[in-house]
């Protein structure tokens, strides 16, 4: 599908948005504007990572939306679905295969309207859409940690806690690079184009988002070091309690053993004393065991 929008009060630039493009459409745009064929094979690979190009006097620009397949996805090609950015003074094509509906909110809010001043003003405000894709979730992720954290200190029961705390890692550390080699097409385009009042608030974006999954991707290796040296201290107390108990019977069963042993000499088994004595015995050993604990506070 190929939709053409114009700005306001400027004839001469015309936006293509092309959604779900067939092989003929991209070969009859790339004849109609001079588009080079590297590029457009570029264009036509789902898995290709932010970039950008000049070619001749027509600018490429590669970007990655936030678009998960699902709760689990965690990789780039998951996470992220690809809008690519063919530019020159007099056009602009946009290329991507899902909908995306922040293009058409661009349309509205700026290109409609006569705020954009050329064909580079837009493409920042396109980047800077695709940045702002990633702060909902985010923030969601965000959340997560924290209600994640509020239950591992009240040390509750969480079914396949570590399990989605590595998922909210990983895709952590996925967007993270994402934003990093976005972070490059950015740099590019400054070198290109020079600043401008676009350029600062894109700047102003990519901070926010980069602060915002840098603390996600910090708080969720801090929870999983929480988590697990929380998980060794309820072992450990588990170990220590079974270890007192060991240490109770130890003596006992030392005490058994001996009068179990099949001798037919042994006095104490024939007095009338000997069972009520080695009861005191055992009931006095615990005693010491136990005053020796409560003194060394490992009671």
């Amino acid at each position: 599908m190929v939709e053409q929008w114009h700005p306001k009060g400027q004839e001469n630039f015309e936006w293509i948005d092309v959604a779900k493009p067939a092989t003929e459409e991209l070969s009859s745009l790339a004849q109609q504007y001079n588009l080079h064929p590297h590029t457009v094979a570029d264009c036509l690979e789902p898995d290709h990572l932010p970039k950008f190009e000049m070619t001749d006097k027509t600018g490429f620009v590669i970007t990655r939306k936030y678009a998960p397949k699902d709760e689990y996805a965690d990789t780039i090609q998951e996470l992220s679905s690809k809008v690519a950015l063919f530019f020159s003074d007099g056009f602009l094509i946009s290329i991507h295969r899902l909908p995306q509906p922040f293009l058409s909110d661009i349309n509205a809010r700026y290109v409609s309207k006569g705020f954009c001043r050329n064909v580079p003003a837009l493409v920042l405000r396109i980047v800077e859409g695709v940045l702002q894709s990633y702060v909902k979730p985010g923030e969601a992720l965000s959340d997560e940690i924290d209600r994640y954290e509020s239950l591992i200190f009240l040390k509750k029961n969480i079914p396949d806690l570590q399990e989605n705390i590595y998922y909210i890692k990983r895709k952590a550390g996925v967007t993270k690079k994402i934003i990093k080699l976005t972070e490059e097409v950015i740099i590019l385009l400054e070198k290109q184009y020079g600043p401008s009042p676009e350029l600062e608030e894109l700047w102003d974006m990519y901070t926010k988002v980069e602060t915002l999954y840098d603390q996600i991707y910090d708080d969720a290796h801090a929870l999983t070091n929480v988590y697990l040296a929380i998980s060794a201290q309820r072992t450990n107390e588990v170990m220590r309690i079974l270890t007192i108990f060991s240490v109770f019977f130890m003596p006992l069963t030392f005490i058994v053993g001996i009068y179990g042993m099949n001798f037919d000499w042994m006095p104490e088994l024939r007095v009338w004393w000997g069972y009520p004595a080695v009861l005191c015995v055992m009931v006095v050993i615990i005693a010491l065991i136990f005053a020796w604990f409560r003194w060394r506070k490992w009671l």
